[in-house]
């Protein structure tokens, strides 16, 4: 006898915006909420059981294959992705901060097909920090072409922001860190979600992400060390002096301020300046 599915995920949060902005951060405050869970970017559950991928694309990036959530699913086809993560995790919203616009509008469709609700975050960063953060990650690229891509994703991710219908914010990762519990507040009345000050505290949480930013994902092992035994997760040198005697606390991260050249800000002040009007950050 056939049994009727009863539909578990109801919202999907997507967070948009370039990389090296705050998404991991982000979405794992939303994900602390006891409603949410933040997948990490959920584009790279193709990579799941491939073994032709490198690991560290392919598992949690915070307990490795063994994760209770990601060790074992097997996705299909003919279900929503989210409504499949929804019903592993038993949580009616998910938090997805995949980048890829092809990926965004593909699984938007998905979400309403689904009769789920979108909802579109834009988190957005002074552009200099992004810059600073993709030189140090990548010494050998050449910076002119890091600053064009950067500028071409915030026009594209402009561009698809302003015509997505569903509901949608724009928030500043710089106001996220400096005043956390206004920012989510906002972004909790946004989801239409209760705000709980417990989320703020993200890092004593259970979280299983895919991909995203090692150092904030660090975070949270440092703080669960008792309880998370054997983490995949691990810092490489460029980022081991930041953030292994990082607070646990929300911080602002303006590296950039003493790292970056002056030419290189005077060459993206020349490339991207437009594009950086309004992330600019002067605090």
């Amino acid at each position: 006898m056939e049994t009727t599915h009863q539909q578990i995920n109801k919202k999907v949060g997507f967070i948009c915006g370039a990389g090296h902005s705050g998404s991991t951060l982000l979405g794992l405050i939303l994900g602390s909420h006891t409603d949410c869970f933040y997948c990490g970017e959920a584009a790279k559950t193709k990579f799941l059981q491939d073994p032709n991928k490198q690991i560290k694309k392919r598992v949690c990036k915070i307990c490795g294959s063994s994760c209770p959530v990601w060790g074992d699913l097997l996705l299909n086809d003919s279900t929503s992705l989210y409504e499949q993560v929804s019903a592993k995790t038993e949580k009616p919203i998910i938090i997805d901060s995949s980048k890829n616009l092809e990926w965004l509008d593909e699984q938007i469709n998905a979400v309403k097909a689904a009769a789920a609700q979108p909802f579109l975050i834009f988190l957005q960063r002074d552009g200099r920090a992004v810059i600073n953060s993709r030189i140090r990650k990548y010494p050998d690229r050449d910076v002119k072409e890091l600053i064009q891509s950067w500028s071409e994703q915030i026009q594209q991710t402009n561009s698809f922001f302003n015509n997505f219908d569903g509901k949608k914010i724009k928030i500043h990762y710089e106001e996220l860190a400096t005043e956390p519990e206004r920012v989510t507040q906002n972004l909790c009345d946004f989801l239409e979600i209760d705000y709980q000050p417990q989320m703020l505290n993200y890092y004593q949480h259970e979280h299983h992400p895919l991909g995203g930013n090692n150092g904030t994902q660090f975070l949270v092992v440092k703080a669960q060390s008792e309880k998370i035994k054997e983490p995949f997760i691990s810092l490489s040198d460029r980022t081991r002096y930041y953030y292994q005697d990082h607070g646990l606390g929300i911080t602002l991260d303006l590296r950039w301020r003493q790292e970056l050249a002056s030419s290189v800000e005077r060459l993206f002040e020349e490339i991207a300046g437009q594009e950086n009007a309004e992330l600019k950050w002067e605090a």
